[in-house]
C-alpha cells in the first residue's frame, strides 16, 4: 500500500488536482468481475462502492455500473476511499486464501 494507509489514493488525486471530480470506484474486485458480474443462484447483484465529495459526478456511476451488472452504494465523502482500499487488499487476501477469484462483495438491507 504505497501511501502506508494514511491517505488514499484518490485523495491523492484530488490533491494533484483540486479542481477534478474524483470518485472512487471500480477499486474493491478483480479485472473477472467487470467482465462478468453475474452470480446464477443469487437474488442480489454484486455491489460496487463508491465514494466521492461531488454529488453530481458519483450520479453519472449509477447508470455505468448498473449496465455492468453491479448495484451501487455511495460510501460518503472522498475519506472513505481509503476504507475502500482496504476492502482491495482483502479481497485479495481472500483471493490468495481460497485459491480462486469468483467471488464479490454484496449488500444486503432490510
Amino acid at each position: 500500500h504505497a501511501l502506508s494507509s494514511k491517505q488514499s489514493g484518490a485523495e491523492f488525486i484530488q490533491q494533484l488536482t483540486p479542481d477534478a471530480k474524483v470518485v472512487k470506484c471500480f477499486t474493491i474486485y478483480g479485472f473477472e468481475n467487470f467482465i462478468d458480474a453475474t452470480y446464477p443462484g443469487y437474488c442480489i447483484r454484486p455491489v460496487m462502492l463508491i465514494a466521492g465529495d461531488d454529488a453530481e459526478a458519483k450520479k453519472k456511476l449509477f447508470p455505468i455500473n448498473n449496465a455492468m451488472g453491479f448495484e451501487t452504494l455511495d460510501t460518503g465523502a472522498l475519506t472513505q476511499s481509503l476504507h475502500l482500499e482496504h476492502m482491495t487488499l482483502l479481497w485479495g487476501t481472500m483471493v490468495r486464501a481460497n485459491g480462486h477469484r469468483d467471488f464479490t462483495w454484496g449488500y444486503l438491507e432490510r
